[in-house]
């Protein structure tokens, strides 16, 4: 449709960008450029041509329009944005009836609703309800082309398939046929209704003043239609019920009724998408509730409801170039292009209809996936795995004068692509994980006159962008902010006096606006690894950041004010220009950010930004922590009473969306602990507040790569910690967590994966260093018996396997055997990654020590005492490095991990690498070939860690590589770990390595026990397990290989290890019992004697017994003689040497 070429003064002629074939004497649509349009309040005009001028000034304006009469209003037209102008005049007319069309229930005036920037009318409900006009419907197999037709007096309000146009129930029947090039004005229901038909062309229309939505694709499964280059103009609420609503995130529901057939209608705009399987080109919409609803269906309706399909989860063909403006004034997050609302049956009768235009992510979320689950599982929930995923994609849109979000999605994958907004109260508002947002362009305040009920733009924000609060996955690139933010005394990063905008009442904006915003009202919702940018640059704005927190600004601030965090790729949104970190900057998160002198302060939030450069590896990691049920369990449960002490967590609530504190003056949410980096550089005489607060809401997130994180709880250690919702890098950034325990204290720490069938749960075992724990591929732990601190590295593990065990890239390939492409979950957009963590996998810590007068605490707290992070010569200057003064670049590097284990001391225990020169630093020393000499080679090109690994090579067997002579070290009925990482030489992409134990028994013989794994020759691989070295009589002779690959093929090894793996003997009883308890059988047992079998048990000590075998013969029966208690054995190979 053409639009004004220049700004219009309301005098003399009408410039159009486009040449027009108009004549004089037909009527012509000015759409407003108001921010607000309602039948009470607007700024269209409807004009009659007097007569017009083609191409007056050759390649600027094609087509000078004079009218019979001067325009009342000004009506835009700038570099930014121009006004519609729209054609209403056609040749042949059809209309209804002049005498008896128009409703006669007009609206009196007089009704008030919610406030709005300082006015507070509405349209008064349940009026203009009988407008009943002409209509045109094709349906039982016909076909219909419409073309050059005015449409006036048309449609019939709330009466279903009673519009001024309708292709019914067509299926593919049609589709040659369009509806083009037409005129709708003055319509009591609806525009153009595509019912059940697919495939057909709707272009170039003009529609004005209409009650409901105007195109509109009726039941959900419409699709592959053309919907391009049309006008949707001043729309109205379908009898005057609007959803008109204050600043939350819900609005009561609307139900079917007489007067609100559809009860969608109470959000009536332009453009009524259910379906996005169409190419929506180039359209237009001005006015209307919002301009582009996008509702969220979960299943179709209407005659189509039996269809099987989800119209909500319907990939995007194309959303290209299409306008809005002028719209969203009856809720603050009704957004111009608005992706919301669900329609549905009512859950009652299954009969009427019901419309939540809020946020209801129960009946209406959105899931695009590749594969139509509906077809290929027969169930529409069916899961979406990572690599089935899509993302909606909008390109090329633009938003301008209107008084809330551009854009705004409480659900759906979605990428944005060159989207503009012009005069608006928010840039974008995107409320669902995995958004991605290039070339974004948001121009908070144009110059132009706001044109406004009220007068007042000033109370409309000037907002850029606002993170969100919890559950998100965001990437922003290549994106411009001009003119946002208030401009005010405290602007830190620019200081023009055009930055940002002021208070005036011509066009400016609340004092309160920001570029970026972050939600920090809560401590319910927090924030965990979600948002990233790049490639952001500002022209003249204002306030740049802010921490929102509606319920107490920041004071007291909440678990999600202390908690924010951003990756800034390339430092370009905090100006820093290197990678950086944005962080809270509040003072009661302590030194939790402030983690070194070149941390950068940003007073206006407050935020920190961390130089990401200034360490080795430094990022980014989140978790929670979960010590007693009890206490997280009150989290948000809504009751009114804040839990003290003296409730012992019943019937009492904590951590709430908003509040701070009960009508008692209790803290809804107080510190129970602290956590902060360890070292003397964050102790209490540095940082005062001891850390980052830890509450019933145990969500951590912060910087990683560090020495470690400190954990101190109040009431103790704790006897059983899970951690879980892990976010972490786990190749670029070690997380290492550290709790303190008395001597004494020993360890079971597991991990587990969750929907899992095999090897579910992997074992940590301890080893002699921080260092080795850091190092390590995050299964192992350490107890400094010095400082009396447990070590364990956290890691993010697959959803639904553990095995092979190792530190999993975030681009590493899936090996579960489900539709996942990656083993870890992960958002990506625009070269950057965020990791996301899956919901079910933890890691949980057992504590055998004595349990205090505080159930799930151990009695004793030990002396804290600092330990020692930094070498001789050199003190802490940050959480992740040690140098010789404050400022100084002679620094000590503590990241490098360790390339052997320590020197080997006389007697090896549990934890120790009893492998030699594990790591080939030292040459061939300790190694062989077992194929006799001069075919194994030292090479400095090639190591997983150090400098060095060792090259099999002239391999002529597959059992052909690398050995170790392990007596001495390893010693029989023990159980050990091996492991090493491997690599192919060569062009052979893949083979398989197997690590071997031959293993020599006096009794029974020589036997070979390996573990496996696939590796190939792009990366190094893993290959890890446990053997149990079981003899009958005494070991004699025991060696550890390297084989498997085919006969010529070349492989590299490098970090090899064994370790001893704990036996039963070593787990606290009770924990024994409880854990074995999940894995009874019902089987008939059958006594017999055992001797060997029943010994052993005894050996161990572990409990009086009788001993029988089952018929299987698969377990062994062991029943206390003093409890009754039976243990069931799950035993390979008929021994019981370790479970």
């Amino acid at each position: 449709m053409p639009r004004l070429g220049v700004v219009w003064s309301g005098l003399g002629d009408n410039p159009c960008q486009e040449q027009v074939n108009w004549e004089a004497g037909q009527e012509v649509l000015l759409t407003t450029t108001a921010v607000h349009d309602s039948r009470d309040w607007h700024r269209n005009e409807v004009l009659t041509i007097d007569f017009v001028v083609n191409n007056p000034i050759p390649g600027i304006v094609g087509s000078a329009v004079h009218f019979t009469s001067s325009a009342a209003y000004a009506h835009i037209a700038n570099g930014g944005y121009q006004a519609e102008v729209g054609l209403l005049s056609r040749n042949i007319k059809i209309q209804g009836a002049a005498d008896d069309s128009e409703p006669t229930d007009p609206d009196a005036g007089g009704c008030t609703g919610n406030w709005h920037f300082g006015v507070n009318f509405k349209p008064c409900p349940w009026t203009h309800t009988t407008g009943f006009g002409g209509h045109i419907m094709v349906h039982s197999g016909g076909k219909g082309y419409m073309e050059g037709v005015e449409l006036y007096r048309m449609g019939q309000t709330n009466i279903l398939g009673r519009y001024p146009f309708h292709w019914h129930q067509l299926g593919n029947d049609c589709s040659d046929c369009f509806f083009r090039a037409n005129s709708i004005h003055r319509s009591f229901y609806r525009c153009i209704s595509i019912h059940g038909t697919h495939n057909t062309t709707v272009s170039e229309n003009v529609a004005y003043d209409v009650d409901g939505y105007c195109y509109y694709l009726e039941d959900g499964v419409e699709e592959d239609n053309t919907i391009s280059f049309n006008l949707a103009a001043h729309i109205h609420p379908v009898s005057n019920v609007v959803a008109d609503s204050g600043g939350g995130q819900t609005i009561t529901p609307f139900i079917q009724s007489r007067d609100l057939i559809l009860p969608a209608d109470a959000t009536a705009s332009g453009f009524y998408i259910t379906n996005l399987h169409n190419d929506i080109i180039g359209n237009a919409a001005s006015g209307g509730w919002a301009g582009f609803a996008l509702p969220v269906l979960h299943s179709p309706i209407g005659p189509n409801r039996n269809v099987n399909m989800r119209p909500g989860n319907r990939l995007t063909k194309v959303f290209d170039g299409n306008v809005a403006h002028s719209t969203g004034w009856w809720w603050s997050h009704a957004g111009a292009f608005y992706s919301g609302g669900s329609l549905y049956y009512s859950s009652g009768d299954d009969t009427l209809l019901e419309y939540n235009a809020g946020r209801d992510q129960s009946k209406g979320s959105r899931s695009p996936c590749l594969v139509d689950k509906c077809v290929e599982n027969n169930n529409c929930d069916a899961y979406c795995y990572e690599g089935q995923r899509a993302w909606y994609r909008l390109t090329n849109n633009k938003v301008f004068m209107t008084a809330s979000p551009s854009l705004n999605s409480w659900s759906g994958r979605t990428e944005v692509i060159r989207f503009e907004a012009h005069d608006v109260a928010l840039g974008m508002e995107a409320l669902e994980d995995g958004f991605g947002i290039d070339q974004l362009l948001v121009e908070c305040r144009s110059g132009e006159e706001w044109v406004i009920p009220g007068g007042r733009p000033d109370y409309v924000s000037g907002n850029g962008f606002f993170w969100y609060d919890t559950g998100q996955g965001h990437i922003i690139t290549n994106s411009k902010f001009r003119n946002c933010g208030a401009r005010n005394a405290n602007n830190a990063y620019d200081t023009s006096p055009t930055r940002g905008c002021d208070t005036n009442t011509f066009n400016g904006c609340s004092s309160v606006s920001t570029v970026w915003g972050f939600l920090t009202h809560s401590d319910q919702f927090t924030p965990e690894l979600m948002q990233a940018t790049s490639g952001i640059t500002y022209e003249d704005c204002g306030n740049r950041f802010k921490l929102a927190d509606f319920a107490d600004n920041n004071s007291p601030s909440s678990v999600s004010g202390r908690a924010q965090n951003w990756i800034d790729k390339d430092g370009s949104a905090s100006g820093l220009n290197e990678s950086t970190i944005i962080a809270s900057g509040l003072a009661d998160a302590g030194h939790w950010w402030k983690v070194d002198s070149s941390v950068v302060d940003d007073t206006e939030a407050p935020l920190v930004f961390i130089k990401k450069n200034d360490g080795n590896e430094r990022g980014l990691g989140h978790m929670r922590l979960r010590w007693k049920d009890e206490i997280h369990d009150t989290v948000g449960n809504g009751s009114p009473k804040a839990c003290t002490p003296s409730d012992n967590w019943q019937n009492c609530g904590s951590c709430y969306n908003g509040p701070k504190v009960d009508d008692s003056g209790n803290p809804f949410c107080p510190a129970l602990g602290r956590i902060r980096h360890i070292g003397s550089k964050f102790d209490l005489s540095n940082d005062p507040t001891g850390g980052l607060p830890i509450t019933a809401n145990s969500e951590v997130a912060g910087l990683t790569g560090g020495f470690a994180w400190l954990l101190q709880l109040n009431d103790g250690p704790p006897k059983s910690l899970r951690i879980d919702q892990i976010e972490v890098d786990p190749i670029e950034t070690p997380m290492v967590l550290a709790i303190p325990y008395d001597s004494g204290t020993s360890f079971s720490i597991t991990a587990h994966a969750a929907w899992c069938s095999g090897q579910c749960t992997e074992t940590f075992i301890a080893v002699n260093s921080v260092d080795h724990v850091r190092a390590s591929q995050g299964n192992t732990y350490y107890f400094d018996a010095a400082t009396k601190l447990l070590y364990v590295r956290i890691i993010q593990t697959p959803q639904t396997y553990l095995t092979p065990w190792k530190l999993w890239k975030l681009d590493d390939l899936n090996a579960s055997g489900d539709p996942r492409t990656h083993a870890l979950d992960r958002f990506t957009f625009s070269g950057i990654t965020l990791p996301s963590f899956a919901h079910g996998p933890y890691l949980q810590i057992e504590a055998d020590c004595a349990e205090g007068a505080i159930t799930g605490h151990c009695a004793t707290t030990p002396s804290y005492i600092e330990p020692e992070v930094c070498p001789s010569g050199y003190i802490q200057v940050s959480y992740d490095n040690c140098c010789v003064s404050e400022g100084s670049s002679d620094c000590y590097d503590p990241t490098v991990p360790p390339t052997s284990a320590p020197t080997p001391q006389p007697t090896f225990g549990q934890g120790d690498n009893l492998v030699l020169n594990p790591g080939f630093e030292s040459g061939e020393t300790n190694w062989y070939s077992n194929y006799g000499s001069g075919f194994l080679q030292i090479d400095t090109d090639q190591a997983h860690s150090g400098t060095q690994s060792i090259l099999a090579t002239g391999r002529t067997s597959t059992w052909n590589g690398p050995e170790q002579d392990m007596r001495g070290r390893m010693s029989g009925n023990k159980t050990y770990r091996i492991s090493c990482w491997a690599k192919l030489k060569g062009a052979t992409s893949s083979d398989n390595l197997k690590l071997t134990l031959r293993i020599d028994d006096d009794v029974g013989g020589r036997q070979w026990k390996g573990v496996s794994s696939t590796i190939n020759n792009q990366d190094w691989t893993l290959v890890q397990g446990d053997i149990a070295v079981n003899v009958d009589g005494t070991l004699t002779d025991i060696r550890l290989y390297a084989e498997g690959p085919a006969v010529n093929v070349e492989f590299y090894v490098d970090d090899v290890s064994a370790i001893e793996v704990p036996y039963l003997r070593d787990v606290h009883w009770r924990q024994f019992v409880a854990a074995l308890s999940m894995k009874m059988l019902r089987c008939k047992l059958r006594q017999e004697s055992l001797p060997r079998q029943c010994s052993r048990f005894w050996q161990l000590r572990l409990l009086p017994c009788f001993c029988g075998i089952s018929e299987s013969r698969e377990m062994i029966v062991c029943v206390e003689a003093t409890a009754a208690v039976k243990v069931y054995l799950f035993l390979e190979n008929h021994t019981s040497s370790r479970v």
